[in-house]
């Protein structure tokens, strides 16, 4: 299941980086991007999100998802080119679901 996944966030990557262009640019970290779809899969749900490593989005990164300013869950980037980040949900608030639009941005790393 987990190799499925994998597979399946590899793919849309890679078609993204054909769309976008293969070269990772420079960051731009901005630190913020606003989900554009919500990918159903078997073992969790994909977060595509409109902004990748031009916007400071790395893989293994930590992020809070917000709606009108409120913080309400976590992802964590899987995978991101240039242009787009897939994300994997981490956590949620009771109630609430990631919706195309809601903002999303990198934690502070609390080490630093």
């Amino acid at each position: 299941m987990r190799s499925a996944l994998a597979l399946l966030v590899a793919s849309f990557v890679s078609a993204s980086a054909v769309a976008a262009g293969s070269s990772l640019g420079m960051a731009e970290a901005d630190g913020k991007a606003t989900v554009t779809t919500i990918q159903s899969a078997r073992a969790t749900d994909l977060v595509i999100l409109s902004a990748g490593y031009d916007h400071g989005f790395r893989p293994g990164a930590v992020c809070t998802v917000s709606h009108d300013g409120k913080p309400f869950g976590s992802v964590v980037i899987a995978e991101a080119n240039r242009s787009r980040a897939v994300a994997l949900i981490l956590n949620l608030d009771p109630q609430s679901q990631i919706r195309p639009g809601d903002l999303v941005s990198p934690r502070a790393n609390p080490r630093i």
